[in-house]
């Protein structure tokens, strides 16, 4: 049999349980929070109260702070691309690449749900807030979303379930530390709102980890590989094309990243962390039943994150960025 015949009949075999998962690490949407829980209320007296000590709070606030703020929401914002690449998943297409109603096809879309109330909440707070140009950020979005991304792993849902696992991860640490950082300056509400979207996040992870762990009970060798081919490939993030306007595809990821770690929001040390704790929590070092070529790439991935350490050591994060077009002055109080 195919490897990829292998993998669809593993992918049928999981889905027997995916409304467990769904029950497990999804809520529903009359259950979860909604963006206006965070939002200044337009139908009360306090509006624009609330408002006007919104905008107060947000020129304390740092311009690496901002810029980074904005990269995660804009990233959130393209979820079109990520729902469309999911829906491209083997599993969730036939052999002959015919779309399946099924239950994969029914968790992307419940995920997506989920997803979508990320961006729409931090857009409106950007907008409300008074110092982002948001048209500027506005044509980035259409941008990145025109542009797609290349994660390195075409239709496999086992590299993809790999690269879920981590990004996931990824920005629930991303969020997590906005919310620190919001907190510290007393933006408690946008604190609150980024600490709840950090928790999205990390049901998220366990989801998609879970289904990482699920393949390595079914097809060991094939799974190990697809990590090592992750971990070799270097996971990219969703932004990796970012751009502003009038410029090339991809010339602005670099300046974001380089503001995210002078913040200390997600730094290349965050990077080599979520690898060790996905080799943790899949047990790498007790997967048994490894043919030859598996146990090679096994060891490979146990050294990798050492070896990304190392030359971790060595990057130089410039001090200052460049003037980013999202970015409006703060005026005087």
């Amino acid at each position: 049999m195919s490897i990829k015949n292998v993998r669809l009949e593993v992918m049928q075999f999981l889905e027997k349980d995916i409304d467990a998962y769904m029950d497990k690490f999804l809520v529903p949407a009359d259950k979860i929070w909604q963006p206006t829980d965070f939002l200044p209320n337009s139908q009360t007296d306090s509006f624009f109260d609330e408002i006007k000590e919104l905008q107060e709070l947000s020129k304390d606030l740092p311009d690496d702070f901002w810029i980074t703020l904005i990269g995660d929401t804009i990233t959130e914002e393209a979820l079109p691309t990520y729902e469309s690449w999911l829906m491209q998943m083997d599993g969730v297409v036939d052999e002959e690449g015919n779309y399946l109603e099924n239950g994969w096809a029914k968790w992307i879309r419940h995920w997506t749900g989920e997803e979508n109330r990320h961006g729409d909440v931090l857009n409106k707070f950007l907008y409300l807030s008074g110092r982002i140009n948001m048209r500027e950020v506005e044509v980035t979005t259409q941008h990145l979303i025109n542009d797609g991304f290349d994660i390195g792993t075409a239709h496999d849902p086992y590299k993809n379930f790999v690269y879920t696992s981590f990004q996931e991860l990824a920005t629930y640490v991303s969020h997590n530390n906005v919310s620190a950082i919001a907190k510290k300056y007393g933006a408690k509400k946008l604190s609150r709102m980024c600490k709840i979207i950090a928790g999205d996040e990390m049901r998220h992870h366990l989801a998609y980890t879970e289904f990482v762990r699920r393949i390595f009970e079914a097809d060991p060798s094939e799974m190990m590989l697809a990590v090592q081919h992750m971990f070799k490939l270097k996971i990219v993030m969703p932004a990796h094309f970012l751009r502003a306007s009038g410029e090339e595809r991809g010339t602005l990821f670099d300046a974001f990243s380089d503001a995210a770690q002078r913040i200390g929001v997600y730094t290349a040390f965050d990077y080599i962390d979520i690898m060790r704790k996905l080799i943790e929590a899949w047990q790498l070092d007790k997967i048994s039943g490894l043919n030859a070529e598996a146990e090679k790439a096994r060891d490979y991935i146990m050294k990798f994150p050492d070896r990304m350490d190392r030359i971790s050591q060595r990057i130089v994060i410039p001090e200052d960025g460049p003037q980013f077009k999202w970015l409006l002055p703060a005026t005087s109080k």
